[in-house]
Order: C-alpha cells, then sequence, then structure tokens
C-alpha cells in the first residue's frame, strides 16, 4: 500500500518503492489513483524491455525514458512537446552520448549557460527538467550522486530588451538563409538597428566600398550614426542591391508600416518555431507543439548586436555611438555583467593553471 510520509519532513506525495530483477525503483503522485496509473505504466516499461537503464545508460536513453514514464501521464500535451525540445535543442547536442555517471556538474551548467540572456521562463522549465530527470535516477538508483543538485540559472531578462540564446541564434540564422524576412532580420543583428530604423532605411544609406551603413534615428537626439556593415551582411545586400527603401512590402512595394513589419515578424518567428521542431497542420503550428519563447522580438536582434559588441571587447563609448544611445547610462545597463558563459571559462582557466602549479610543486618535492 502507497504511503504519505509525515507531513512534516515530507513534500505531501504518495509514494512507492519496489524491487524488478534485482534493482529498485520508485515512483510518486500527488493522489493514490494517479500514483497507481504510474506504477502500473513503469511496470509495463519495465517487463517490455523498454528500461534497462544502467549506470552505463547514455543520457539521450534516460532522458527519454524519463519523459516517456514519468511526464507523459503527468503534464499536457503540450507541455511534453515542450520537453521533447529542450531535449533536443539543449541537452542532447550537449551530452546525449555520454554516459549518465560521467556527467559532472559543469556540464549541466554549460548547457544552462546556453540560456543566458534569454527567457527566464524557458531557463527555469530547462533547469526543473534537467533537475527532474537527474533526481529520478538517483532515485532509482541509477547513479548515486546528482549532478544536477546545485545547478544554477544564469542571468535571464524578461520582456523585448533581451539578446537571444545560443540555440535561438542557431535556428535564427538557419531560417534567414530562405525566409523572405531574412535580410531584414539580419540587418538588424548585424547593425543594432531599430525596427523602425530599418522602416527608413535607404540603399543610398550604404557605402557598399567602404562597408559603412548609415542609420536614420527618429527615436532620440543623437542623430544619425554610422555603423560598420560585416561580411555575412555585405554579401546578403550586395546580391539584393537597389533603390529606394531596402525593405519594402512585397505585395505593393511600398515602405514598410508597423502593421507590415509586425505580419512580417510573426511569420519568420513560426518559420523558426517549425525550425525548432513545432510542427504543423494546415499551414499553421500546432499550439501545443510551439517551442519559440514568447518574449521573442525584433528589440532581441538589437539587444543582440549590444551584447556582441561587449563579448568583442568594444569599448563602451564605441558602442553607445553604434547603439544610437542617448546617454551613456543606457549603454552600461547591457556593459556591467560578464555573461555566465565567459564567468565558467574563465574559472575553468584559473583551476586548469592551479593544478598545473600544484602538479609541479609535488614533482619538484618528489
Amino acid at each position: 500500500m502507497a504511503k504519505r510520509k509525515d507531513p512534516g519532513t515530507s513534500d505531501g506525495y504518495f509514494r512507492h518503492t519496489w524491487t524488478f530483477e534485482g534493482k529498485r525503483y520508485s515512483v510518486r503522485a500527488k493522489d493514490e489513483k494517479d500514483l497507481w496509473r504510474k506504477v502500473a505504466e513503469k511496470q509495463r516499461l519495465l517487463e517490455s524491455g523498454m528500461i534497462t537503464t544502467t549506470e552505463n545508460t547514455p543520457v539521450k536513453k534516460w532522458f527519454s525514458d524519463y519523459l516517456e514514464t514519468y511526464k507523459r501521464v503527468s503534464v499536457t500535451p503540450r507541455t511534453y512537446e515542450q520537453l521533447v525540445a529542450y531535449c533536443r535543442n539543449y541537452i542532447f547536442p550537449a551530452i546525449g552520448n555520454t554516459r549518465i555517471k560521467d556527467v559532472k556538474p559543469i556540464d549541466l551548467q554549460r548547457i544552462m549557460n546556453g540560456c543566458a540572456g534569454g527567457s527566464s521562463s524557458q531557463a527555469n522549465k530547462l533547469r526543473n527538467l534537467i533537475r527532474g530527470a537527474f533526481k529520478q535516477a538517483r532515485i532509482d538508483r541509477v547513479i548515486i550522486y546528482d549532478p544536477a543538485e546545485a545547478l544554477q540559472l544564469p542571468e535571464t531578462k524578461s520582456g523585448t530588451h533581451r539578446a537571444i540564446t545560443t540555440n535561438e541564434r542557431k535556428h535564427i540564422l538557419e531560417v534567414c538563409e530562405s525566409h523572405r524576412a531574412g535580410l531584414w532580420v539580419l540587418f538588424m543583428l548585424y547593425t543594432g538597428a531599430r525596427p523602425s530604423e530599418t522602416r527608413a532605411a535607404l540603399w543610398q544609406d550604404i557605402d557598399f566600398d567602404r562597408r559603412i551603413i548609415t542609420l536614420h534615428s527618429s527615436k532620440t537626439d543623437f542623430g544619425d550614426r554610422r555603423v560598420p556593415c560585416p561580411d555575412v551582411l555585405y554579401s546578403r545586400l550586395s546580391a539584393a542591391q537597389g533603390e529606394g527603401y531596402i525593405f519594402t512590402q512585397p505585395t505593393t512595394g511600398k515602405p514598410h508600416t508597423k502593421t507590415s513589419m509586425r505580419q512580417m515578424w510573426e511569420t519568420f518567428c513560426r518559420a523558426v518555431d517549425v525550425n525548432m521542431g513545432a510542427k504543423t497542420f494546415r499551414g499553421a503550428v500546432v499550439p501545443e507543439t510551439s517551442v519559440i519563447a514568447n518574449d521573442l522580438t525584433p528589440y532581441c536582434m538589437r539587444h543582440t548586436y549590444a551584447t556582441d559588441l561587449q563579448t568583442a571587447g568594444v569599448p563602451i563609448n564605441v558602442a553607445r555611438e553604434l547603439l544610437g544611445h542617448k546617454t551613456i547610462d543606457m549603454t552600461s545597463r547591457i556593459y556591467t555583467h560578464l555573461s555566465d558563459q565567459a564567468f565558467t571559462d574563465a574559472a575553468e582557466k584559473i583551476l586548469h593553471f592551479e593544478r598545473q602549479q600544484d602538479l609541479g610543486k609535488i614533482c619538484r618535492i618528489g
């Protein structure tokens, strides 16, 4: 019979633990009916041979088993598809083939750091997935040590002013290769232009010989500013070179309005969502399979440009001019923190140096 542990020392869940072929398994649920359903499903998978987990099992297999056994019956179909997408986009590329017993805390922290600057909601969901899977592996005695126990959230942002994540960038660039909005998105990503500035951008504003683009700002008193045109953007602009406005409505040839640009962004996000794994039905994304962040906006491209300037070591006063900020205080809000990945890399270098120093001392003593 399932027992609820003492409320003073428990999380209030029903639990059932049993042994199968010499190995202990444990299942928990919020109510007894749900508990026995989970137990029956787990037992079915064990007897069918679908779960044959040992400490040498690859992370990809364990997470797949974990989702199938513990999550499919306890979350909505949409949430389940999102969890599958997190595995496919974040976890499996990094440690999918690693034996579960060989996963180190730093491996998992690197995965989390890929969400730095992105959606706080997505970062939380990813961490909960990782921690839940490894906690269950420890409960099932697949591993004796939980590497996700102290997993930390990177700095994230809510709202429109955030940089895109490494994973988002990968999919955005892939979609930019063929989508009609691709040049527009690349223009914002590699110049830091505001959406309103792209609506006013003219072909004559581009100096192809010097590879310089002049942006006309109506938002601040900073006025016009010049930004360099990187190779990846230069090649796309050169191929599309024309007259008049750079970005026009495809049906009328007229300059974009706020509404037409919003519509173009929506079609672009749909393509990115599909590229990330969302499914479609009759041309529309199936809502429960959507994985794209709700706070991904055109302004994220501009914020990413600012973050890239910081990462490249561009002085803050130069960044202010390139971004067209009225005051340097606005730029300093972005130029205040090292990225989590940069911090991790620095920590690794320090640890490596210290190990080498310690090894040298040991060799001299010997």
